[in-house]
């Protein structure tokens, strides 16, 4: 077996059971339930996502499901993977390089402007490696853009996709380079089906009571007149042929219920 694969996959598993529970816990007091202390457990499929105790109701099994749209996922985790990338690019430097550039950058803001919203970890790590270069050949002290706006039109992807590069310095910045690089998208319709193939194709173990929560963190279930309605068709139509008792639609971006579906 390999022994990085393995590590990886490991490693993978234990930041989806930590988000599973971030989200779970999130949810709870939305749904009005008070569990019972340190009753949360995480198991192993075939078994649901969350199973627990609730306070003067018993056993309850949760199984969870994002309806953000894949676009929107990825763009936000591309846009959350930004200050990994300036770690990782300062790990390509030398020793004293990398000192020089977190001494004079403890009171930077860097602000990035028009970063495509494709441009992963990979590129981001490339942008950064080139922002460091520049910085580097910076008096003490630069503020001001980067590069020119012609500069920028002249790279090669990913950087010529941006329209700024800008180092502002702060006296309430300790702990620098503070970066912004804002992502921006329309709207997109949730994952419905993500939720039909909870109800039609997927089996869990549990003895508990089983529940489904779908859920959305950053696109609206009601931002469009027909979103709400095709989930109230999706649920009804398959709700009854189950294994779930319940399915509860959240929308985290208001903190709010939106729906509860019983048999």
């Amino acid at each position: 077996m390999n022994l990085g694969n393995s590590a990886r996959k490991s490693a993978i598993a234990v930041a989806k059971q930590q988000n599973e529970r971030r989200i779970f816990e999130l949810l709870v007091p939305l749904a009005e339930l008070i569990l019972t202390p340190n009753s949360i457990q995480q198991k192993n499929p075939p078994a649901p996502d969350i199973e627990c105790q609730v306070q003067n109701t018993g056993p309850l099994a949760v199984e969870l499901v994002a309806l953000d749209a894949e676009n929107t996922r990825k763009r936000l985790n591309n846009m959350h993977s930004t200050g990994d990338s300036w770690e990782s690019a300062l790990q390509a430097w030398s020793t004293a390089e990398q000192e020089t550039l977190r001494a004079t950058c403890k009171n930077v803001h860097l602000n990035i402007s028009g970063l495509s919203n494709t441009a992963g970890k990979r590129d981001r790590t490339q942008i950064m490696r080139l922002i460091q270069e520049r910085l580097l050949a910076q008096p003490t002290g630069f503020t001001g853009d980067l590069y020119s706006q012609r500069e920028l039109y002249d790279f090669r992807a990913p950087l010529h996709h941006c329209r700024a590069v800008t180092v502002i310095r702060g006296d309430d910045i300790l702990n620098g380079p503070r970066i912004n690089a804002p992502s921006g998208g329309s709207w997109q319709m949730p994952q419905i089906l993500k939720i039909e193939e909870k109800l039609t194709v997927k089996t869990y173990d549990t003895p508990a009571p089983l529940e489904l929560w779908a859920y959305s963190e950053h696109d609206e279930v009601d931002a469009h007149v027909d979103s709400l309605t095709m989930i109230d068709k999706c649920v009804t139509t398959h709700l009854g042929k189950s294994q779930f008792q319940r399915v509860l639609v959240f929308d985290l971006w208001f903190n709010g219920l939106k729906r509860i579906y019983t048999r």
